[in-house]
Formats: structure tokens, C-alpha cells, sequence
């Protein structure tokens, strides 16, 4: 599918069917298993480029692929544990 497809869904569903949808999913992965986690994390990866028609919901879905990104260089980097980051949304955060 064309990113063009998908802003085009992205636009029909506007910024709260978008959100509406990745809410629905992340409660689902919280109630399912590994493998349902990353078959619904690639839902929400297409979510997220259809949020791209919007230009505000573009820069937060940057900004959490950028934190998420940050965690991983800390992670490799040895900054932060590997355990903190399996059991903190935020691992920078003090507990």
C-alpha cells in the first residue's frame, strides 16, 4: 500500500479515529500475547503513517519514534539496564 493510500485513510479517519484505533489496539496487546503484541504493533505502525496526512500528528508520532530511538542508543551505549527498559514506557524517568 502507497503512503498516499494511507494518508488518504488517515484523513477519512481524522486524528481521533486514528487515535480511537490505536487506543483499541494497545489495549488488546496489553491483554494478549508476544506474538499478538508485534502482529498489532504493525497495525499501529500503519496507523501512524496514516497520521502523516496531518502535519501535528506527523511531529508526535516523530517524537515518540525519537524517544524510542534514544532509549535503544542509551540501552546499547550501556546508560540504561536492558531490564529498565523491558519494565518502564520511560526508563529515563526515575522511579
Amino acid at each position: 500500500m502507497k503512503i498516499a493510500q494511507k494518508r488518504k485513510a488517515g484523513e477519512m479517519l481524522g486524528r481521533s479515529g486514528i487515535a480511537s484505533r490505536i487506543i483499541a489496539l494497545a489495549e488488546d496487546i496489553a491483554n494478549g500475547s508476544y506474538k499478538n503484541a508485534i502482529e498489532r504493533a504493525g497495525q499501529i505502525s500503519v496507523l501512524i503513517d496514516s497520521a502523516s496526512y496531518d502535519d501535528y500528528w506527523d511531529e508526535k508520532a516523530s517524537i515518540g519514534k525519537w524517544r524510542e530511538q534514544d532509549i535503544f542508543i542509551n540501552m546499547i551505549g550501556g546508560d540504561i539496564q536492558v531490564e529498565r527498559v523491558k519494565r518502564f514506557i520511560n526508563p529515563h524517568d526515575p522511579v
